[in-house]
Formats: structure tokens, sequence, C-alpha cells
């Protein structure tokens, strides 16, 4: 299979997770229903041309987004803070102030209320997975249910948005080919990407970021030489949440930049990344399994905090050792389903209360303290392992 963002056959596997769950946040409502859902491979493949990182067996056929998908992440405090942070300061970089906003992938429609209430923008959100009555109504904001196209183009626009999206897409350059042509009459427009940052993933092993609805994976330099391909300059680019998202900022030109940003890594220094988690990974697979047979031995009462994608992606390899017996999660609209291919129950916080866990697995270590706070208000001092 050719390379999706810059079409070249050099491409090579170099990880792959066998039956893995095809879903990881539809909300499905018994156990039979969840642990039928269909499993599959994932294979990455590493372009040696370009360094992007794709699932070359990804099914694009499979309906992810339109069957109850939850991915709103607003419940936290520690997430607003930082989706304030972030949303006011692009308002200010680039006086997003009294302007239109087109948010593709817009979920339940956070973020595009939060830039058009900091900044009194209009915005738009496009998403066939967007779900009415979650957030206020708002005068400055409507919605459209449905994929992206050219056709939205012809909306009005001073910038478009796009957040965790583009990690779904299989056609990624297809995609940012879209993007030029609805930008391309209006150079002026601001293009704003957030995705997962693949190179924290090779460097820490973090095996619970690969999951079979992200298809594509990218970094610094990945992404920023997807977007000089096709004719947008590469504004500004960075990390952030502990180097987990990574952020571009363009613009359409119908000049070529070929300025590399001092955040970008070669691909050369990808593909040692890359061959370093290829040698490390079965050794940090084992520590996990040895650690969690080791707490079945001691009859541990283990429970993991952090639904949907990353506890589906750590559980595709340890569920059947039967250790972890729930899984947490604030997100109201989670709790009571059950997990997808996995058929473990979301519960609340409360449901510790009476369960007593003596092992907290927390999904992801920038929570720790606001979890530990909420266990200190109940009374519970499990040992919390963070990833």
């Amino acid at each position: 299979m050719a390379c999706p963002c810059c079409r070249s056959t050099n491409v090579e596997d170099f990880y792959t997770v066998e039956n893995a769950p095809s879903q990881s946040i539809v909300t499905i409502k018994t156990y039979e229903e969840a642990i039928a859902i269909p499993r599959k491979d994932i294979a990455l493949a590493f372009c040696n041309e370009c360094g992007f990182i794709f699932n070359r067996s990804f099914d694009a056929s499979i309906d992810f987004f339109t069957k109850g998908y939850e991915d709103q992440q607003g419940f936290s405090a520690t997430f607003n803070a930082f989706l304030k942070g972030v949303t006011q300061d692009f308002i200010d970089k680039y006086d997003v102030r009294g302007k239109d906003i087109i948010e593709i992938g817009c979920g339940k429609g956070d973020f595009l209320q939060l830039i058009c209430k900091l900044g009194n923008n209009r915005g738009i959100g496009i998403d066939p997975a967007y779900m009415q009555g979650r957030l206020e109504v708002s005068e400055n904001v409507r919605f459209i249910k449905e994929l992206f196209s050219e056709d939205h183009g012809n909306l009005p626009c001073d910038v478009i948005t796009c957040r965790h999206t583009l990690e779904h897409i299989q056609d990624t350059n297809g995609f940012v080919q879209k993007l030029h042509k609805s930008v391309d009459n209006n150079p002026e427009i601001i293009v704003f990407i957030e995705v997962p940052n693949i190179v924290r993933i090779l460097k820490v092993n973090a095996f619970w970021d690969v999951f079979y609805e992200h298809c594509s994976y990218f970094s610094p330099g990945s992404l920023a030489r997807l977007f000089r391909l096709n004719k947008f300059e590469v504004l500004d680019t960075y990390l952030g949440y502990n180097d987990q998202y990574l952020f571009i900022e363009a613009k359409y030109s119908p000049h070529n930049f070929d300025a590399v940003h001092p955040l970008e890594e070669s691909v050369e220094q990808l593909s040692m990344y890359v061959n370093k988690f290829v040698e490390s990974i079965n050794k940090e697979l084992g520590y996990w399994s040895k650690l969690l047979l080791n707490l079945k031995s001691k009859n541990k009462k283990v429970v993991i905090w952090g639904g949907g994608s990353k506890s589906v992606g750590f559980l595709t390899h340890f569920n059947h050792l039967q250790v972890v017996k729930y899984v947490v999660d604030i997100n109201i609209h989670m709790q009571g389903n059950f997990i997808p291919g996995i058929g473990i129950q979301y519960v609340p916080p409360e449901f510790l209360k009476t369960f007593k866990p003596d092992i907290i697995i927390v999904m992801n270590e920038i929570y720790r303290n606001e979890i530990r706070d909420l266990l200190t208000y109940m009374d519970l001092l499990p040992e919390l392992i963070c990833l």
C-alpha cells in the first residue's frame, strides 16, 4: 500500500497488534453487544520518504461515528483548563475576534462553543457524530451533521479548525487537498489542526495509544511535510498536554515554502525512534503482563481510570488475564456502557466507595492530581499506577 500522505511505495511494516477491537468509544448497552464488536489486526507501517506512520490494514468502510460515538472530554477540570489556555493563545496570536469559524469534526461542540465565546466569533461545526442537546444553545453557533466536503468551502470562513479528527482519516492527502480547495479563494484563512503526537508514543512505548480507530499517526515533521506538499505555509507547530498533542497552524499560499520549523524532526530521526520502539516494545508489554499477573496472584482489586480509546488500547493486550474488573470514567454518557470488544463495564467514580480497589491504573498521568483529589474526597487511598 502506498503512503496516504506522499503516495510513496517505500513503506515498511514495523508493529502489529493482532485481534484489536475495531471500535473504541461507541456506546454499547450490553455485554453481548460489546464482545460481538468485530476484531481486526493493526499493521503500523512507516514511510521512508516522508516519515508518516499509518495502519496499513485499516478498513475505512466501518461506520465509526454515527452509532453513539462518545468523545467528549469536557467533564475534566484539568482538560478544560488546557483547552481554554490553548484556545485563548490561538485567539490572541491571530486576533481571532469577530470572525467566522468552521470546525471539522466538531464532536459535541465544546471547542467551537469556547472559541466563539472567548473571541465573540461565529461558528459552524461539521460532524456526522454531532449530538444535539449536549451544550447550551448559542445563536452564534450552528452544526451540520455531515462529513466534511468541498461543498463546505462555500461557507463563510476566516478560520478552519480540526481537532483530533485527522488521525481518524485514512486518505490524509485527500483530506488536506479538500482543505486546499476550500481556502484557495481566500489565502488569509488560518487552518488550525490538533492530533496525537506519534513521537511521544514511540519514545515512551505508549502501546495504549495505538488502537484501531486511529489509522494515521503524525509527528511534527510528517504533518508539516504533508501541509507543505499541498501548498500550505506552516506558520507554527508545537506540542501540548505533556507532549501528547501536536498542533499545526498554516495558511494556503501559491508559493513553495521549504523552511523547516525547529520542532520538525527529519525522516531519519523518526526512523530511529521507530527502530527503538521495535527493539523495546515487547519488553514493555512483558513488564505489564508480569505486573498484572503479580497483582492477580495477590488477589488485588484492580480497576482502570479513564475510559475510551486508551483503555481499549491497553486492555487489547491484557484483558485475557482477567485482572481488571471495571473501568472508571467521569463522563456520565459512558457510565453503564460496556467497552467495545472487551466487555468490561464503565462505572462512575462513586462506585469505588463500595468496591474499594487496591490498585487504580490511570490511563493518563496528567489527571493524577485530579483523580487523587476525588479519591481523597471519597476517603479512598488506593495505589495509583499512572501511564
